[in-house]
């Protein structure tokens, strides 16, 4: 459930925020069906974003339906699990499973090589599914995987330059909304939009694995390149992530999207910054020791309290009086939707997360 997007603060956004909703549990419905119940675990926010600025950008209005999510027993809400957009997300996360599980096979130890070997024949059937329908979508499948084939040749000859394979993926990926929707006119902001996410998701997957890595004797860029030059390609590609988005002409939704600007700026602080975690998260400390906390207006699950995590609005995520624990720990984390729960529940009430 995790990714570079977080998700939106739900008090910012009340009018907007079941988008968001409905469409996470939408993408996760629309992976059941078509792939198979197993492939509901690869529902993530990134694969979110992408499917709800297709819903977003499409003159026709999306067809919501009221469904349940993780928890079959909930009450039912507005899901759009059959909208083109919510289709090529779904697919491409499949095919983003078959690759990770390529490169590990190539990468990692013996046992996570045996592992991902066995996985990839495991996901076979529905990789090869959701390849039959991005090609019929007219989807450059083949160019992608030549893209990404080179990210190894161009770690070792052009370190500073190591995001674009990943970049131009990610920016075909979204540009392709375009033609699947149709939106003329639009391809070239998409894949701006995209291109920069995918840097993004570069950068950051090298940041966190920098330690890793250098136990492992594993390439990293910031091993090689001078963290400042690294930082101006990663402001770069945030600056042309938040222009792409200023950019589209969204029928609806508008407001969700500048929640998570904001609350995706506030989660990868330390990040954006070069700063490491230690740093932010005292920051984030005295932060919370100054403010009083207000409580958010959807706690349906739980008698709580909140955290004042929210850049915009003050407002934060549920935590009992007693001490979060289970589920209250999910939904709460230390920042807006940085845990599965709060992708989908606005509490994130739980009704339709499998840890209730």
């Amino acid at each position: 459930m995790f990714g570079f997007i977080a998700s939106p603060c739900a008090r910012c956004t009340e009018s907007s925020f079941p988008a968001w909703r409905g469409s996470f549990c939408g993408l996760a419905r629309c992976l059941g069906r078509e792939f198979g119940n197993p492939s509901r675990l690869l529902v993530n926010r990134d694969a979110t974003f992408l499917a709800l600025v297709g819903v977003s950008l499409d003159p026709s209005p999306p067809r919501w339906r009221r469904e349940t999510c993780c928890n079959p027993l909930a009450m039912p809400f507005p899901v759009t699990d059959d909208h083109p957009a919510v289709m090529h997300a779904a697919a491409v996360s499949v095919c983003g499973l078959a690759t990770k599980l390529a490169d590990d096979s190539r990468d990692e130890g013996p046992v996570r090589r045996t592992a991902s070997r066995i996985g990839a024949t495991l996901v076979e059937p529905a990789t090869d599914r959701a390849v039959q329908w991005l090609n019929s979508s007219s989807f450059p499948t083949q160019r992608v995987i030549e893209l990404l084939n080179r990210q190894e040749d161009l770690e070792a000859r052009d370190p500073i330059h190591a995001d674009r394979p990943t970049s131009e993926a990610f920016g075909t990926i979204t540009g392709h909304l375009a033609e699947v929707l149709p939106l003329p006119g639009q391809g070239p902001v998409l894949h701006q939009l995209g291109s920069a996410l995918g840097s993004l998701v570069y950068w950051r997957d090298a940041w966190d694995d920098r330690e890793t890595d250098r136990r492992k004797g594993r390439f990293n860029p910031f091993h090689r390149v001078a963290e400042p030059a690294i930082g101006e390609r990663i402001q770069a590609a945030w600056s042309g992530f938040t222009d792409a988005l200023s950019k589209l002409p969204f029928v609806r939704h508008r407001e969700l999207f500048d929640s998570l600007c904001l609350t995706t700026a506030e989660r990868h602080g330390s990040f954006l910054e070069l700063k490491s975690e230690e740093k932010l998260e005292r920051r984030r400390k005295r932060r919370r020791d100054r403010e009083q906390s207000r409580c958010c207006d959807s706690c349906d699950c739980c008698p709580c309290e909140c955290c004042n995590c929210c850049p915009s609005c003050g407002s934060g995520t549920a935590r009992s009086a007693a001490g979060s624990k289970g589920c209250l720990d999910a939904c709460f984390d230390c920042g807006p939707g940085d845990s599965g729960c709060c992708d989908c529940c606005p509490c994130d009430g739980c009704d339709c997360c499998p840890c209730n």
